[in-house]
C-alpha cells in the first residue's frame, strides 16, 4: 500500500530499436484457414488502445487532412476556370454529367460524391447565397468590364439552379417521412443549402429565358441547339412536376411527368453530341465540405442507367395517380402494395410521397378522415351495419344513453388503433428489408392491442346475444379483437413470405418454413370462418333492410376473396413443403456448406421463430411438434407424393380463380378503381405465381419418376438420380420471389 500523498509512477512502454519488422501475411493466412466457421480467436491483452494504435497514421484513407507529395504540389484548389468559354458540345456534356450525378444521389449516394463534386455548383452554393443575384459563377472573380460568357451565364446557370431546386424539393419530401440514412437515401447537405429560400417560379423564368435565348442563336449547330433546348425543357418540366408534390391530390395532373417521359429518348439520342469536361468535376471539393469522413471516390453512373432510373421514376409518379381515388381500405392496400412491389422498387422520393399521400394531418388520400377510414375497415370485416359504428356523440348527448357510451368507447378505440392501422399501409413504403424488420416489431404491438379488454364493455352496452355452439357452449363475437387478430395473421404471413424473398432461409430450412406458412394460413382460414359465422347469425336475427343487405353482400364478397387468396397460398405452400421433404429424405436437397458447423435444426428453428416468441395468439408451435410436421414423420414417400400432387392441383385452381376475380373489390356503388397500370402489375404477379405452380408440378412429377425408378432397382435407400438447384430470389429462373420452386432435372447431383 502506498501512502495517500505518494502517487504511483506511470509505467513506460519500452520499444526496442533493434526490432526488425517482417511480413506475416502468409503465416497468418495459413493459421486462419485452420479455423472453423464461426470460431473466434481473441487476445485478451489486445485492447482498444492497441487496436487504434495499429491504424496507419498519415494514410489518406484515415486522415482527411493528409496530402501526398503529388497533392502538395497541386494544392487543395482546382485550377479550372468556371468563367471560361464553353462550346455548345461541352455544355451538353456538363448537363448530362450533372444529370448522372443527380440520379446517383437519388439512388442513395451522398452529395459529396455526386453533385457536390461539380465546380459549377460549388461556385453557386458557396458561400451560401442570400438572394438569386448572388448565384452566379463569377462570385469574387469578376472585376472591371469582365463578364460571364452568355452560354455559361444564361444557359448553364439556369440549368444548374433548376437542378439544385429539384434536389431541394426531393430532399424536403424525403426528410419529412420515414427513411433510412445511407440505406435508402443520404440527406447530408455538408453545411450547404439547396436554394430553399428562392422561389421555384423565378428559376422557371430563368429557364424560359434560356430557352428563348437558345432559339435566337443562329451560330450554333442546329443539332446542338436542339440538344441544349431539350435539356432545358426537360429540366423545366421536371422542376414543376416535383414542385407539384402532394398537390397532385387536388390537381390529379401528371401532364408534366408524361412530358418528361416523352423527352427521355431524345436525351439519349442526343447524348453523343456532348463533349465531356472531366476537369469541371473534382473530388477535392470534399475537403472543403463540413464532413466527418475522409474524401471518397466520385460516384459515376452511365447516362443510360440514369435515364432508365428517371424513366421508372416518371412512370411511378404517373401511376401514383391511380391510387388517389378512395374505394375502401382493401382496395387501397392492394393498390399500394402492388405499386411498391415493382422490381426495381420505386425510388425513395416516390415512396416518401406515397407515405404523405396515405395520411397527412389525419386525413387519408387528402379526403377521408382517419376515423372514417378505420370505420370502413371494421364495417367491411367484422361490423357490417352494426350499432357500434352507427352510434355518434354528435347525435346523442345524454351520458346515460348506451349509444353515448358506445361512441365514447369507440372514439378511444380509434385513438389507440388508427395510427397502428395506418402504419400497416405506410410500412409498405420502406425498402423490402425494412418492411420485414418493421413488421417483426409491430406484430408484438398488435398482439398487445388484441389482448386488451376491447369487447367486454361493448358487448354489455350493445346487448349482444351469445352464439350457441354445437357442443352446447356459448360464445361471443369479440369483433374488435377478431379484427386485430385478422391483421396480426396477415403480418405473420408477410414476415414468412418476405423471408423467402430476402433469401433469409437456408435450403434445409425451406421444408419447415413452408409448413409454418401453411400452418398460419390454416389458422387464418379458421378465423375468417368464425367471423363469417357471427355475421350470418346477426343478419338472421335482425332481418336487414335492403341497404344493410347490400353492406352484408359486400362483406361476404370480401370474405370469399380473402378465403380464395389464403387457400391458394396454403395449397402452394403445402405442395412445396411436401416436395422439399422428399428431396431432403433422399439427400438431393442442397444444403448450406457452413450451416452444420455452428448450428443445428433446433437452433435454426428458435432463430426463425424469434419474431413470434412474445406473441400470445397464435401460440408458438413447440419444436418437437414442428419437427414432426416439417419432416412428415411416419408418412411414406407415397403418401407425401400424393399430398404434393393433390395440393399443387388445388393451388393451380385457386390461383386461376384469384386471377379471374381481379385485384379490386367493388365499392358500395358497384364501382372498381380505374387503375389499368396497377391491374397489369397485379395480374403479372399472379401469373408469375401460376408459373411457379406449373414449375412445382413439373418438379413433383420428376421426383416421382425418380423414386419409382429407385424402387424398381431396389435402391430405395440411395440418393435419387437427380440434380436439384434452387434459383436465387430476383433471378429469371425464380418465377416468383415468394415461391422458391426447385429446378429438378434427371442426372446425378454434382
Amino acid at each position: 500500500m502506498l501512502p495517500n500523498n505518494q502517487g504511483r509512477a506511470p509505467t513506460t512502454r519500452i520499444v526496442s530499436q533493434s526490432v526488425v519488422p517482417r511480413d506475416i501475411t502468409e503465416k497468418f493466412t495459413q493459421a486462419a484457414s485452420k479455423l472453423k466457421t464461426g470460431q473466434l480467436v481473441k487476445d485478451e491483452y489486445f485492447t482498444l488502445f492497441e487496436a487504434v494504435g495499429a491504424l496507419e497514421i498519415m494514410d489518406s484513407k484515415m486522415d482527411s487532412g493528409y496530402l501526398g507529395p503529388e497533392e502538395n504540389r497541386q494544392g487543395l484548389d482546382d485550377d479550372y476556370d468556371v468563367l471560361r468559354d464553353l462550346s455548345p458540345g461541352e455544355v451538353v456534356g456538363i448537363m448530362d454529367e450533372l444529370l448522372c450525378h443527380e440520379v446517383a444521389w437519388h439512388m442513395g449516394h451522398p452529395l459529396s460524391q455526386t453533385l457536390f463534386t461539380s465546380l459549377y455548383l460549388d461556385k453557386l452554393l458557396w458561400p451560401v447565397p442570400r438572394s438569386l443575384e448572388d448565384t452566379h459563377f463569377g462570385r469574387g472573380k469578376l472585376s472591371g468590364d469582365k463578364t460571364e460568357p452568355e452560354l455559361v451565364h444564361i444557359v448553364l446557370r439556369a440549368y444548374c439552379l433548376a437542378l439544385v431546386k429539384c434536389c431541394d424539393f426531393v430532399h424536403t419530401r424525403v426528410t419529412r417521412e420515414f427513411y433510412y440514412e445511407e440505406e435508402d437515401f443520404s440527406t447530408q447537405l455538408y453545411n450547404r443549402e439547396l436554394l430553399s429560400h428562392i422561389d421555384h417560379g423565378v428559376i422557371g423564368n430563368l429557364l424560359n429565358r434560356a430557352i428563348s435565348w437558345i432559339d435566337e442563336q443562329d451560330t450554333i449547330d442546329t443539332n446542338l441547339n436542339s440538344a441544349i433546348k431539350t435539356r432545358l425543357e426537360f429540366r423545366h418540366e421536371f422542376l414543376f412536376s416535383l414542385q407539384q408534390d402532394t398537390n397532385i391530390l387536388q390537381t390529379r395532373s401528371v401532364d408534366r411527368l408524361e412530358t418528361c417521359l416523352l423527352m427521355l429518348p431524345t436525351l439519349k439520342e442526343s447524348s453523343h453530341m456532348g463533349q465531356p469536361v472531366p476537369e469541371a468535376f473534382s473530388w477535392k471539393i470534399q475537403r472543403k465540405l463540413a464532413s466527418t469522413v475522409p474524401p471518397r471516390p466520385m460516384v459515376r453512373i452511365s447516362l443510360e442507367d440514369a435515364l432508365a432510373h428517371l424513366k421508372r421514376l416518371c412512370q411511378d409518379g404517373i401511376h401514383l395517380n391511380q391510387i388517389l381515388d378512395y374505394r375502401g381500405p382493401y382496395n387501397l392496400r392492394v393498390a399500394i402494395w402492388t405499386i411498391l412491389s415493382r422490381k426495381p422498387q420505386p425510388s425513395v422520393y416516390i415512396r416518401s410521397l406515397i407515405q404523405t399521400i396515405i395520411m397527412n394531418k389525419s386525413i387519408i388520400l387528402g379526403t377521408v378522415p382517419v376515423k372514417q377510414f378505420l370505420y370502413d375497415e371494421l364495417a367491411a370485416l367484422v361490423l357490417p351495419s352494426n350499432i357500434l359504428l352507427e352510434a355518434s356523440l354528435d347525435e346523442t348527448e345524454v351520458p346515460s344513453d348506451p349509444r353515448f357510451q358506445i361512441a365514447q368507447y369507440m372514439d378511444g378505440f380509434v385513438r389507440r388503433f388508427s395510427q397502428p392501422f395506418v402504419d400497416t399501409f405506410r410500412s409498405a413504403c420502406l425498402n423490402r428489408c425494412r418492411i420485414r424488420r418493421t413488421v417483426c416489431h409491430t406484430i408484438v404491438d398488435w398482439d398487445n392491442l388484441q389482448m386488451e379488454d376491447l369487447d367486454e364493455q361493448l358487448r354489455t352496452l350493445s346487448e349482444e346475444p351469445p352464439l350457441q355452439l354445437p357442443n352446447g357452449d356459448t360464445t361471443y363475437s369479440y369483433p374488435l379483437s377478431s379484427w386485430a387478430y385478422h391483421h396480426k395473421l396477415i403480418q405473420f404471413r408477410l414476415i414468412l413470405q418476405l423471408g423467402f424473398e430476402l433469401s433469409i432461409y437456408a435450403p434445409e430450412e425451406l421444408p419447415g418454413m413452408y409448413w409454418y406458412l401453411s400452418h398460419i394460413c390454416s389458422t387464418h382460414l379458421g378465423h375468417i370462418d368464425r367471423i363469417r359465422t357471427f355475421i350470418v347469425s346477426a343478419a338472421q336475427r335482425s332481418r336487414p333492410s335492403l341497404a344493410k343487405h347490400a353492406v352484408l353482400r359486400k362483406s361476404f364478397l370480401l370474405f370469399d376473396r380473402l378465403t380464395m387468396q389464403i387457400v391458394a397460398i396454403d395449397a402452394l405452400a403445402i405442395s412445396l413443403h411436401a416436395l422439399y421433404v422428399l428431396l431432403s429424405r433422399h439427400k438431393t436437397l442442397p444444403t448450406a456448406a457452413s450451416s452444420q458447423a455452428y448450428s443445428n435444426d433446433q437452433f435454426r428453428y428458435e432463430l426463425r421463430m424469434k419474431p413470434f416468441l412474445h406473441i400470445t395468439l397464435p401460440e408458438l408451435v413447440p419444436y418437437d411438434e414442428y419437427s414432426r410436421e416439417a419432416t412428415l414423420q411416419g408418412d411414406s414417400d407415397g403418401i407425401v407424393m400424393d399430398r404434393a400432387t393433390k395440393a399443387i392441383g388445388e393451388a393451380r385452381k385457386a390461383w386461376e380463380a384469384t386471377l379471374s376475380n381481379g385485384p379490386f373489390l367493388e365499392d358500395s356503388n358497384g364501382e372498381k378503381p380505374n387503375a389499368p397500370a396497377l391491374e397489369e402489375d397485379w395480374t403479372r404477379d399472379v401469373k408469375d405465381t401460376m408459373r411457379a405452380c406449373i414449375g412445382a408440378s413439373i418438379a413433383i412429377e420428376t421426383v416421382k419418376k425418380a423414386i419409382i425408378a429407385n424402387r424398381k432397382k431396389g435402391d430405395g435407400a440411395q440418393p435419387l438420380n437427380l440434380q436439384v438447384t434452387i434459383p436465387e430470389a430476383g433471378s429469371k429462373a425464380r418465377w416468383h420471389d415468394w415461391w422458391a420452386v426447385p429446378q429438378v432435372q434427371p442426372g446425378m447431383k454434382t
